[in-house]
């Protein structure tokens, strides 16, 4: 049986640890090339996240969630560190 859409969309797209590792490397990347990475950081931050507050009791334990969450939170990465990216590109500017 295959986990919710809805619920791993919401663990991911509202992961803050996905969130901060895909715009802070988005930050710290000095060339577009260096975004390639993004996805793997965000969706194994987002997955560990989701991991530890399965551990602590707070979300309902479905291990099989994990997967989806892994793959979603690196799509939202990329935008992620695109947007910390072009933040980036505009504080250098001014």
């Amino acid at each position: 049986m295959p986990p919710d859409l809805v619920d791993v969309l919401m663990y991911s797209a509202l992961n803050p640890a996905a969130i901060a590792a895909g715009y802070f490397l988005g930050r710290k990347a000095d060339q577009v090339q260096k975004l390639a990475l993004a996805p793997f950081v965000a969706g194994i931050a987002g997955m560990a996240f989701v991991w530890l507050m399965m551990r602590l009791g707070l979300f309902a334990p479905k291990i099989r969630l994990l997967v989806g969450v892994f793959v979603a939170s690196g799509l939202f990465g990329v935008a992620w560190a695109w947007l910390g990216y072009v933040v980036k590109g505009w504080l250098d500017r001014s």
